[in-house]
């Protein structure tokens, strides 16, 4: 019987350096992501081609936590101020806005080299203004992702056998985030249904009743990042599904 590959817990900058060397190095780029997956998206310093709604965020960012994710609004006649980086900073892209539910979803190698969906989470963020803070994060079946033949790019690379799991991000079926790392390793054995809620700084009042988690790293300063998020985490709540 074929066997789950050991997992081995890295950060972004570990695989980043890893990989150092390999032609993946390109999944840390994530307007590259959102080219290959067909959006509407570009640089700083060009204009969308059309109204709407777009998200602006940094091209690279081995950090996480959303860090310098805004929703803003295109009009034609902001074409000119986009060239001068009225939304969207240097160093940053633009792509269109996805609507939906976010997903993200842990992939995994057995010794036999097929491709097993390990866990899939489905995250809710307080507004579409706060990118950097999820209100919570529940687990679903296996069944609500996509096997690896089915994914919306072309992953030909995941071939390589340096590569035991991976974990991408969803929105609207269109890839958005790609990790060459395990991502919920964490929380991969709570059942089906089981909900985690964030524990914001300021926000602990609103949190409902469940068993408190609290954050792996015990310098929680950690996460702001130097200034660049304000939105601290202490741990989650984590609260089962009574039905199950």
């Amino acid at each position: 019987m074929a066997k789950p590959l050991p997992i081995t817990l890295w950060e972004d900058y570990q695989v980043w350096e890893k990989f150092g060397t390999s032609d993946l190095r390109w999944t840390f780029n994530k307007l590259e992501i959102a080219l290959r997956g067909g959006l509407h998206a570009g640089p700083a310093g060009v204009a969308p081609t059309h109204q709407g709604l777009y998200i602006s965020r940094p091209i690279y960012n081995l950090y996480g936590m959303g860090i310098g994710a805004e929703q803003f609004s295109y009009q034609p006649h902001m074409y000119e101020s986009m060239i001068h980086h009225a939304k969207v900073p240097p160093g940053h892209f633009w792509c269109e806005w996805l609507p939906g539910t976010q997903l993200s979803i842990d992939y995994q190698k057995y010794d036999n080299g097929t491709w097993e969906i390990s866990s899939v989470w489905e995250g809710t963020h307080h507004t579409d203004n706060n990118l950097t803070k999820y209100r919570n994060w529940t687990r679903l079946s296996n069944r609500a992702a996509p096997p690896t033949h089915q994914l919306p790019l072309q992953m030909d690379w995941l071939h390589d056998n340096s590569i035991n799991f991976f974990n991408i991000e969803m929105r609207n079926n269109h890839i958005t985030e790609i990790h060459l790392r395990a991502g919920d390793y964490k929380f991969r054995d709570l059942p089906v249904g089981t909900s985690l809620y964030p524990v914001w700084k300021g926000d602990e009042a609103t949190l409902p009743q469940g068993e408190y988690l609290p954050a792996t790293d015990t310098n929680v300063a950690k996460y702001e990042a130097h200034g660049h998020t304000k939105e601290i985490r202490d741990g989650f709540i984590i609260v089962r599904d009574q039905h199950q």
